[in-house]
């Protein structure tokens, strides 16, 4: 004997009515609590709710090193090739001579004496001089015309004496008088004469200072 089950649906349809209701109040509760639109040139009088939203942490900022390590170029050191030594074989003893400074006796060579340095002396040098035999000719006559006036005065004069101890030059230094330096030029060139100066027994030119004195004697 077999038993056959039937399902048979029996839901109001008062059910679904009141399903669709609540879905459509909750959407309209939705949309009056949403902020109205206000349109550009209206005003909203409505009222406004702000909500706090925190901003995100920004990431700290990454410091790049910018120092770059500079490495300083490895120094090769530079070495002189292996070569092998040579040994030179030694000079023969008679291709050399030996040289030796002084006056000593030992050992062998060739002796080079060391002279002494000279010093040489100095010159000797001797003035020119009134040769004595021509004394008697050194004064000169007197000027008429002081004589006269009865002036006395002396002459200073310089005097350059040749090789043969004539004079060569003779220049004025002092005259009370130009009537005394005529006189004395012309005795001095015509009548003077000198041992002349020498040099090591050699002659020489040189200068002479020389005075005249012009005294009448009473």
């Amino acid at each position: 004997m077999s038993y056959v089950s039937v399902y048979e649906n029996k839901t109001p349809r008062s059910k679904g009515l009141i399903l669709t209701g609540v879905v459509h109040a909750a959407i309209i509760a939705a949309v009056i609590a949403m902020p109205a639109i206000v349109g550009p040139g209206k005003k909203w009088n409505g009222p406004f709710i702000a909500d706090h939203i925190p901003l995100p942490t920004p990431p700290e900022p990454v410091i790049e090193d910018l120092k770059r390590e500079v490495k300083a170029a490895p120094q090769t050191r530079q070495t002189a090739p292996d070569r092998p030594i040579i040994k030179l074989p030694p000079a023969p003893a008679d291709e050399y001579t030996e040289i030796r400074l002084g006056n000593g006796s030992e050992g062998t060579g060739i002796e080079v004496p060391i002279e002494p340095i000279r010093i040489a002396p100095e010159p000797v040098i001797v003035g020119a001089r009134l040769n004595a035999r021509y004394a008697g000719q050194f004064q000169p006559d007197y000027p008429v015309g002081q004589l006269r006036r009865e002036q006395e005065g002396e002459v200073s004069v310089r005097v350059l004496v040749g090789t043969d101890g004539r004079v060569k030059q003779i220049e004025l230094i002092d005259s009370p008088h130009r009537d005394f330096w005529s006189a004395t030029r012309k005795q001095a060139l015509s009548k003077w004469r000198f041992t002349p100066a020498t040099k090591d027994g050699k002659p020489f030119e040189s200068w002479m200072t020389l005075k005249v004195r012009f005294e009448i004697n009473s």
